[in-house]
């Protein structure tokens, strides 16, 4: 297998040319002919995700997170593109394109949150689902911390029934959402955009805990697709320590 037989995989579940035009996707480490041992799958390129791609043989790394945004002016040898080179390991990237894909980041979190009739926002990127009953706010932001093991922020009162859901930093889709949905779980949330909800309740639960789901969610498809191929999930977990 050959990371291009991965890249036409990943662009027919998510077609890299419905990222955003400020996103860099695709293949960014390695050439489409490059011979593939194992995929780990992460939302980033990390030392760690390095070390433990090594530790399985794995010489493609997927990430949800590219690797390269800006233009590198120099490969310095301490850098992850230099290490990944020098070690053969490939990166190939889905990142907006995997929000808005079905079945991607955002499905992936309303299954984690055990949301019904998930449906796809006019956003086009967030989705909207229901929960088997209502449900008072304060339990459904228990059962969010819960679902997604972190502490969570929120704000608002009364009962919960309309659940929209967007991984990452989905606070600019609040005004949109506004009216959809008795409350919004996403992973960040700015201070101004706290005061703009609307009526809406919100519940922030962190960028990556909000966008860890779609590891499992990729590597399931990835087995069904590639039954032969090692595929091994990686959860660096948040990349900061919380003192109380």
């Amino acid at each position: 297998m050959k990371n291009y037989t991965l890249w036409e995989y990943i662009n027919r579940i998510a077609p890299f040319e419905t990222a955003e035009e400020w996103d860099n996707v695709g293949l960014l480490v390695g050439g489409p002919d490059d011979q593939v041992n194992g995929v780990l799958v992460a939302l980033d390129v990390t030392p760690g995700a390095i070390a433990a791609a090594k530790a399985v043989n794995a010489n493609l790394i997927l990430t949800h997170h590219p690797l390269i945004f800006e233009p590198l002016r120099q490969l310095d040898s301490d850098t992850l593109p230099y290490q990944l080179a020098a070690s053969h390991i490939s990166v190939l990237s889905a990142h907006t394109n995997l929000d808005k894909a079905v079945g991607g980041v955002n499905d992936a979190l309303a299954e984690q949150l055990g949301l019904h009739d998930v449906r796809i926002a006019p956003d086009g990127m967030s989705r909207i689902g229901s929960l088997a009953a209502e449900t008072d706010l304060a339990d459904f932001t228990r059962q969010v911390a819960t679902c997604l093991d972190i502490p969570v922020h929120v704000s608002g009162q009364g009962m919960v029934r309309t659940v929209a859901v967007c991984g990452g930093g989905g606070g600019d889709f609040i005004p949109a959402l506004a009216s959809l949905a008795d409350v919004f779980v996403t992973g960040e949330i700015r201070h101004h955009q706290w005061l703009s909800s609307s009526g809406m309740a919100l519940i922030e639960a962190g960028h990556y805990a909000t966008e860890a789901p779609v590891i499992d969610a990729l590597c399931r498809r990835l087995r069904e697709a590639f039954p032969t191929l090692s595929i091994t999930p990686y959860y660096d977990g948040v990349p900061y320590t919380t003192i109380k």
